[in-house]
């Protein structure tokens, strides 16, 4: 008897695992998910989707607000990645198991990695992103989800404080641009604006515009920048929109010895990113030094002081 109810509970078991995987395209859960890859279901939902163990790693690791995770179980053979999936539905995360025929359908690697997760977007509001020697980078319609998580994954390793969506054109969440980053994503502030709710903001702020173009009338490595500071790079094809290059107090260029007249806008704003970040450094840098000698003559006068 105790054999036959063993067999009876496996049995219950092994039907409920049945029933919880993910097996069919009409399958809501797999049809939430799924919806998460088009902007449509992005901008709905207030949710995006992220895929791979490193990822989702890195989101945990910021604390990103994760609403569930999904797996496909075949498919997640690393270790680490299990010990990770095991963890999250310890801390009570929702998950969802996928057929490994319908995960294909959520990532863009050729190689799944079969663990991912559903995050919800975090936007910071413009007014709060406040810093006296803050380094921002502002976006325009750019068109390649792949240039803009690169931008972001840049600017993340030249330690700018956050990044500012101007309008509608460029989109962070968009899963091309959430690989690209490498999960620096995570670990930035996000802000949208429109043009002149950002113009406003960085007037009122003290903020620096720096825009970029190849008819720019000084070279980007000559200038000596203020602080805090925002580099405003436009779209790969059309550069910078006559209203948004209004609004810079900076317009530089990139001295190029070769034939083309413009480079890919991610490099581009690499490099602008580094020059400003560099400047910015070597400015803490002497502030620290006059301070320490301020500090000094303090000490060196005290000595002549009767009391």
């Amino acid at each position: 008897m105790a054999a036959a109810l063993c067999c009876r509970v496996e049995a219950v078991n092994a039907n409920k695992q049945a029933q919880s995987i993910v097996a069919h395209a009409k399958d809501p859960r797999f049809q939430h998910l799924r919806s998460l890859r088009t902007p449509q279901g992005r901008s709905r939902t207030g949710l995006y989707l992220i895929e791979g163990i490193r990822h989702v790693a890195r989101a945990v690791e910021e604390n990103a607000p994760l609403e569930s995770i999904f797996c496909a179980p075949s498919a997640l053979s690393n270790t680490f990645g299990q010990k990770l999936a095991r963890e999250l539905r310890r801390r009570g995360v929702p998950a969802v198991e996928v057929a490994s025929s319908l995960y294909r359908h959520l990532t863009l690697a050729a190689e799944p990695q079969g663990l991912g997760a559903v995050v919800r977007q975090q936007w910071t509001p413009l007014d709060s992103l406040h810093r006296s020697d803050g380094l921002w980078l502002a976006v325009e319609s750019i068109d390649s989800p792949g240039n803009l998580g690169t931008m972001l994954r840049t600017a993340e390793a030249a330690g700018a404080s956050g990044v500012i969506v101007i309008g509608t054109g460029a989109d962070p969440y968009d899963p091309a641009a959430i690989r690209a980053t490498m999960g620096a994503l995570f670990a930035l502030k996000l802000a949208r604006a429109s043009l002149g709710e950002f113009a406003r903001w960085a007037h009122s702020s003290g903020v620096a515009i720096v825009g970029s173009s190849p008819s720019g009338l000084l070279d980007y490595r000559s200038v000596r920048y203020r602080w805090p500071a925002a580099l405003l790079v436009g779209s790969e094809k059309r550069g910078l929109s006559p209203h948004v290059s209004e609004s810079c107090d900076f317009m530089v260029r990139i001295p190029m010895a070769g034939r083309g007249d413009s480079i890919n806008a991610a490099v581009a704003s690499g490099l602008l990113l580094f020059e400003l970040a560099h400047q910015r450094s070597a400015a803490n840098r002497v502030s620290c030094a006059t301070l320490d000698r301020f500090r000094e003559e303090i000490v060196e006068g005290s000595d002549h002081v009767r009391y």
